[in-house]
């Protein structure tokens, strides 16, 4: 999941745009209109491709077996996240032909629902600021650390009665993230270097995982395949009744699938958008499924259904592990550590630029304090140092199971959001056509059908939902729902500056 200024075509409102937690974590600004018409119908699929592929893969398969009491449900899941990604890449589409401002969901929601003033702009910003992105920091960084201390468990033994087992995770996360924030301080254009590198790093895991898979499910090494998995007491038995088990396990697909919007932020120069756009998230989206599918099917004919349900992040290693023994398992643990570490970084780097900019164009507060640059080394510290302690809070609080107790607490307000977006593309085109389902005429560019957001609405109500009917999610989501409220003050804070500067200037 790749930054620079907004082109002259562009309207730099709302700072700079934010989609997903993979593009997020390795995509910054995509400038519009000054590039010409440089993408084909495979490049697009590729920037969508690259903006999906990241550490998912490699940490959340064997959690959404577990969590699904089956091996068939937990692949249907994946199949499910595609579909889904499929709709909301199609939905970010038509927005981003329609309104070319710059900030993410923010201007969407601002385009579509005008009262109250900027509201759920404010809000979408403030949990942006507040919660997803340290959540995406967090979140890469613990499993970053847990990788790291599992390639060499002798130098990094792993108690689970400190720190629920994760204080080595923990305490390579924190070393991560403060030689991270610090190599951003000085520099305005790190993040370029990594680009490149983290897509690659995680395409050739990813394509290694899955061709490594089919060699063994075809004979090549006996000795490591085994076929229980796909057993009857395994395919289908034991699959959870519970909807709230299966939003936690949709969270958890649906989390690998993120950054489905990658095409959204360079339509203009995609050439042929009309026919291309569909065309490249089908074969984007397709691509990326059929490698998490196999990938799956890698770590089922290789591992113990005991061992893939139950050891969470570290399925790869184990994978790795039974495959390669000891030394093969600390080079691949060691490359998905590096893709991860690397993903982390950009991630970083983008969050104190999506936070400078927000406080820059009055969506954050206090707004001097988030907008200001540093005059020395032209980078905006205060907010990289805000990203830090966020970042920092939110790694080490949680007590055992931090990645996954992350991953539900920034999952809940970004599908809550999601929804939001889509419900606002149906609002705007009723609002140009009169119809939700009529063609819009006068609007030349990519447009999709009312069906596509109306999916996008019902799976946000299902994962805003369904979440507490399962026990282990409900702190969670109240928890983002508190964050959420807490938006509420830069709001009203904002809103009535924007007053009293208005009414100061009818007066002058």
């Amino acid at each position: 999941m790749h930054s620079s200024s907004p082109t002259a075509t562009e309207t730099p409102l709302l700072g700079p745009r934010v989609l997903g937690e993979n593009q997020v974590k390795c995509e910054s600004v995509l400038e519009k209109g000054a590039l010409g018409k440089s993408l084909g119908m495979v490049q697009g699929a590729a920037l969508i491709a690259g903006g999906m592929i990241g550490s998912g893969i490699f940490s959340n398969p064997g959690k959404v077996v577990g969590t699904m009491g089956a091996v068939g449900p937990a692949m249907i899941m994946w199949v499910v996240g595609a579909l889904v990604a499929f709709t909301g890449a199609l939905n970010y589409a038509e927005l981003g032909s329609r309104i070319t401002a710059s900030g993410g969901d923010a201007p969407f929601l601002d385009a579509a629902f005008r009262t109250p003033k900027r509201f759920l702009a404010t809000m979408y910003s403030w949990t942006r600021i507040f919660l997803i992105n340290p959540g995406y920091n967090a979140s890469l960084a613990v499993v970053a650390g847990s990788y790291l201390a599992s390639a060499f468990p002798a130098a990094f033994p792993e108690d689970p009665a400190v720190a629920g087992g994760e204080f080595y995770a923990k305490l390579i996360g924190a070393v991560i993230l403060v030689i991270q924030t610090a190599a951003c301080i000085p520099s305005n254009n790190v993040a370029g270097t990594f680009i490149t590198f983290v897509t690659a790093v995680a395409v050739l895991c990813l394509l290694a995982f899955s061709g490594v898979g089919l060699f063994i499910l075809f004979g090549v090494a006996p000795s490591v395949r085994q076929l229980d998995n796909f057993s009857a007491a395994h395919l289908f038995a034991g699959t959870t009744t519970n909807p709230g088990d299966w939003a936690s396990a949709l969270y958890k697909v649906l989390w690998a699938y993120d950054g489905f919007a990658s095409l959204a932020t360079s339509l203009s120069e995609l050439k042929d958008p009309e026919r291309n756009v569909s065309r490249s998230t089908i074969i984007g989206i397709s691509t990326v499924c059929g490698l998490y599918l196999l990938a799956n099917v890698s770590y089922l004919v290789v591992l113990s259904y005991a061992d893939i349900s139950t050891l969470g992040t570290g399925i790869a290693a184990q994978w790795a592990t039974n495959i390669f023994g000891a030394t093969g398992q600390t080079v691949v643990t060691m490359l998905i550590f590096l893709c991860v570490c690397s993903c982390c970084f950009v991630t970083l780097f983008t969050a104190s630029r999506v936070a400078q900019a927000t406080g820059e164009s009055g969506l954050m507060m206090p707004t001097r304090f988030f907008s200001n640059v540093n005059t020395r080394f032209g980078t905006p510290i205060n907010a990289l140092l805000f990203n830090f302690v966020m970042s920092m809070l939110l790694l080490l609080i949680p007590q055992g199971d931090t990645f996954w107790f992350i991953i539900d607490l920034v999952s809940y307000p970004i599908w809550l959001f999601y929804g939001l977006t889509a419900l606002g593309l149906l609002v705007i085109k009723h609002r140009a056509t009169g119809s939700v389902f009529k063609r819009d005429t006068k609007f030349e560019g990519f447009q999709v059908s009312a069906l596509s957001p109306m999916i996008m609405i019902v799976v946000s109500l299902f994962l805003v939902v369904f979440p507490y009917f399962q026990e282990s999610m409900v702190l969670s989501s109240s928890l983002a729902w508190a964050c959420m409220a807490l938006g509420l003050v830069p709001y009203f804070f904002l809103s009535r500056a924007e007053k009293l500067a208005a009414t100061s200037s009818t007066t002058l």
